[in-house]
């Protein structure tokens, strides 16, 4: 029966899709699946190190594999996956391909939401053109989900369309406005939360006020504020972006500025990204250097020589972030913070360990069985203390469905910080 099983789960992976939501279906999507209570993941800067490499496949299959057990119920992809600049088409779809075939393999029932970045886009209108295939035709849009407005802007069109990055009055062929002034009116609908999504960050991690010449920003300054000005006059929440491979935080009003960009692209920062000795009040972007610590916060490649500021840091990671209603909250996670390990699974017991490495409650919605066919079936989630006792953990099943001669469930539990939950499914 193990080996049927074994046999069952890899034809199960080859047949599953996992599905891209476009950008010109997106809002009939999020009208189907709307709820006020609801968790997205964001990662992006996803790219090869370098022209004619592969995807880091290592980086990205364990984030798509740990986005597959949280199971939020949206994901967002911020841009940079292929090299783009100098790609034949081919190679160009070769890279969207390798990504959806790791987001297939490892989260296919985790809605995926693409914003384009500087590698999708910026190569030629040849490049949006195929991304247009993959993504949808719209390149900026919104949705409604629960009492949240998203809204999702490009910053980086073809040279042929618009000169430099940031936020153009540029029309994608699919609206009736040009994204600043439709931006405008979507912006400033009333709504519980507002979060908006772009590629190129507002507030540099190493410039944040365009220092010196720096292309990791907008390309001016005056357009950066426009823009900023227009998220803060309206209460948005939070701007999401990548472009620089670091996390990076700072906040202007209310809105916060967050850049992740460390999908798996070489990293900008040493890990530290800066640090402050014997500093602790604000502005923290003032930074008392230590040539011991990561070189000083000194970073070097090809695009930078520079120290950077306090508060950026070199690490691979990803978002999870909560909207409860009008609250929100964004955490964040290095890839190996959660595992599944499968402990029993003899055909009537299926038994698989669950482990939380962060500091912070996780809900685990992906966790997936394929089981023969019993008359019922009895569920157990535990975890066990520091005092080796069994404490339960309240569980549900999301989904419960016959699969030819198997059947398949997904479970979802609520995982403490710091520790593993068991989860035993028994048939009966």
């Amino acid at each position: 029966m193990r080996k049927v099983l074994i046999v069952f789960l890899v034809i199960a992976v080859i047949v599953s899709f996992g599905y891209v939501v476009k950008s010109d279906e997106v809002q009939n999507w999020a009208q189907q699946h709307s709820k006020d209570h609801f968790t997205f993941v964001v990662f992006g800067d996803s790219r090869p190190v370098a022209p004619e490499n592969p995807l880091p496949e290592d980086i990205l299959s364990r984030m798509a594999f740990e986005i597959g057990l949280i199971h939020p119920d949206f994901a967002v992809f911020t841009g940079d996956l292929p090299i783009g600049y100098g790609d034949s088409e081919e190679q160009y779809r070769e890279y969207i391909e390798d990504f959806l075939e790791i987001m297939n393999k490892y989260a296919p029932t985790v809605p995926l939401i693409y914003v384009p970045g500087n590698h999708e886009l910026s190569p030629g209108k040849d490049k949006m053109e195929i991304f247009q295939e993959y993504f949808g035709k719209k390149l900026y849009y919104d949705f409604r989900f629960g009492k949240a407005h998203f809204m999702f802007i490009t910053t980086n069109w073809p040279g042929e369309i618009s000169k430099g990055y940031g936020f153009f009055n540029v029309n994608d062929g699919a609206h009736e406005k040009g994204m600043v002034d439709w931006f405008k009116d979507v912006v400033s609908e009333p709504a519980g939360v507002k979060i908006v999504f772009g590629h190129v960050p507002a507030f540099s991690a190493v410039a944040p006020n365009f220092e010196f010449k720096h292309t990791k920003s907008f390309s001016s300054k005056e357009n950066r504020d426009e823009f900023v000005n227009l998220l803060v006059k309206n209460g948005v929440d939070a701007y999401i972006s990548g472009h620089e491979h670091t996390t990076y935080i700072t906040r202007k009003g209310k809105t916060l500025f967050i850049i992740a960009g460390g999908g798996g692209a070489p990293l900008y920062t040493p890990v530290t990204g800066g640090y402050q000795i014997g500093i602790h009040e604000k502005p923290y972007d003032k930074v008392t250097y230590d040539e011991r610590v990561d070189f000083g916060g000194y970073a070097s490649g090809y695009h930078y020589a520079m120290h950077v500021p306090a508060g950026a840091l070199g690490i691979f990671d990803y978002i999870i972030a909560t909207v409860d209603g009008t609250k929100t909250s964004y955490r964040f996670a290095v890839p190996f913070s959660f595992n599944k390990e499968v402990l029993e699974n003899d055909g009537q017991v299926y038994h698989v360990l669950i482990t939380n490495r962060t500091p912070y409650d996780i809900t685990s919605s992906g966790i997936e069985f394929y089981m023969p066919k019993y008359e019922k079936y009895s569920v157990e989630a535990y975890y066990i203390g520091w005092g080796r006792k069994k404490h339960p953990v309240d569980y549900s099943v999301l989904e419960k469905r016959d699969v030819g001669n198997m059947v398949y469930m997904r479970i979802a539990v609520k995982v403490p910080a710091t520790y593993a939950v068991h989860v035993v499914v028994k048939g009966m």
